[in-house]
């Protein structure tokens, strides 16, 4: 199941909200507890029963190896202790590079030996890079912290909550097992799950309204990088760069939204990235819960940056490259993690002289960054995206048609036909021009909106409802589900 569904708009949330607060009122924390499980498990094997075992198996095996961590806590079995993080931390990581990882290995075996070596895994849960780290920070946290106490239905449920299993954030157990044990301590906020619905439709929009729009401009591009343009190129590059941050802010904001109208709230995991004024700041901004597991987990006990410059960018280094395979199984996906890695290097030993430059031209070099650094993230391979550079600095812009006429065709929105239609009738206009102007609407919004306007945790903060405000929530809502029938995946559940 997914957030943009009727299924689970319509069916699944309301069902699920109702029946926790009336089990809330009975005061047994266990209960609710187990409530939330079984709901959290029905919503992720609603179509991946597969997936479903999968994941109870990986939760039943590292809550076994959680439990042998806490009893090995005497100075004599100091050696089997990290022995069974090891191995634990080698289960995980071998379930996910089966799912997610043998193909793309198997393929690089098979270059490297000159043979045809295909290797592919039988399916691919949905969110196993998100809980397969979630439950390696746990063991670790366990093999650190022997005070770090939780019980099965805890676990399970934390592991499994169905707002952040396939879409994250990657949270900890010191962060979620607190809120379902106070659960049944608080009276019902109303205005809790008013921001919650606000912060929903607000992530509803941004991903039906936004994100599947620009996604049209994005599709044609990529599938057609050969004839674009310098112009078209440009705008499907642009595209993209909003594309994913209006489709991956808008799950995030489904996410804490859910948990909001539950009383709950996950860790933030974006924050207006694209106000950066650095590489730097743009990872602090951007995906807040990967980066804060790669810090925590494998940069400082890689050394962090206690060990002198050269290793201390080796470091920085190896991160990134392993962020961008934490994102996807191909070369292009290494390559822009090591771009990433290398811009966060520069960014830093700028950092002295880049201080010193007027805001606007630090956001607008981080912003073409990252702009560009997106293009090996969409392309389908390498190749793809340098044809991509090569179309933006030769492909040259036509005086007549500075658009491509069949670009601006493959991104009208249906919804603007009518417009369209309307404005040619009875203006000097003709179909080619204003189709440009329309098109042109969600990328000069989507730009301002990301960069200039509030995001959604600023704007539901201590938010009070007013009529207002309960009328453009309603209307964000109703806008989200008209869109639904062309539904269309998170990009992040893809990772």
């Amino acid at each position: 199941m997914v957030f943009n569904s009727y299924s689970f708009i319509l069916i699944f949330l309301p069902i699920v909200t109702v029946l926790y607060y009336q089990l809330k009122r009975l005061r047994r924390p266990v209960l609710l507890k187990v409530f939330l499980l079984a709901a959290s498990l029905f919503f992720y094997g609603y179509h991946h029963l597969t997936a479903l075992a999968v994941l109870v198996v990986s939760i039943g095996v590292n809550y076994a190896l959680s439990l042998a961590l806490r009893r090995l806590n005497t100075a004599a079995s100091t050696h089997m202790k990290k022995a069974v993080l090891i191995l634990g931390i080698v289960l995980n990581l071998s379930a996910l590079f089966y799912c997610k990882y043998l193909g793309f290995f198997g393929d690089i075996a098979g270059s490297l030996l000159h043979r045809d070596i295909t290797l592919s895994s039988l399916l691919i849960p949905l969110g196993i890079s998100y809980y397969t780290f979630s439950q390696i920070a746990y063991l670790v946290d366990c093999y650190r912290d022997p005070a770090i106490v939780c019980g099965f239905v805890d676990y399970a449920l934390f592991v499994s909550f169905f707002p952040k299993i396939t879409v994250g954030p990657i949270a900890l157990s010191t962060e979620m097992v607190p809120m379902f044990d106070s659960m049944t301590e608080s009276e019902t906020d109303y205005d809790k799950i008013a921001r919650g619905l606000m912060a929903f439709s607000f992530g509803l929009a941004k991903k039906m309204m936004l994100a599947d729009t620009l996604g049209q401009y994005v599709d044609f591009g990529y599938a057609n990088v050969t004839i674009l343009g310098s112009l078209d190129a440009l705008l499907a590059m642009t595209a993209y760069t909003l594309q994913i941050y209006f489709d991956f802010s808008g799950c995030c904001d489904m996410a804490r939204g859910i948990c909001l109208m539950l009383g709950m709230d996950l860790p933030q995991n974006f924050d207006s990235p694209y106000r950066s004024l650095s590489i730097n700041e743009f990872w602090k901004r951007w995906h807040m819960t990967l980066t804060r597991f790669f810090r925590k987990y494998v940069y400082f006990p890689l050394g962090g940056n206690r060990k002198g410059k050269i290793r201390t960018y080796l470091n920085q280094m190896f991160i990134f490259v392993l962020s961008g395979l934490w994102h996807g199984a191909s070369l292009s996906f290494l390559l822009w993690g090591a771009i990433h890695g290398v811009g966060i290097i520069v960014s830093k030993l700028l950092a002295p002289v880049s201080v010193k430059c007027p805001r606007l031209i630090r956001l607008f070099i981080t912003f073409t960054f990252v702009n560009f650094a997106w293009v090996y993230f969409r392309a389908p391979n390498i190749t793809v995206a340098n044809i991509m550079f090569m179309r933006l600095f030769t492909g040259g812009i036509s005086r007549i048609n500075p658009i491509n006429a069949d670009l601006i065709v493959a991104a009208m929105p249906a919804e603007f036909d009518f417009i369209q239609w309307f404005v040619v009738k009875y203006t000097t206009l003709n179909y080619y021009y204003t189709g440009l102007l329309i098109i042109l609407i969600p990328i000069a919004f989507g730009l301002f909106a990301s960069i200039f306007m509030k995001n959604t945790d600023e704007r539901i903060k201590g938010s009070v409802l007013t009529g207002r405000l309960a009328l453009a929530t309603a209307a964000l809502l109703f806008l989200g589900i008209v869109s639904l029938p062309t539904l269309s995946v998170f990009i992040y559940e893809n990772f």
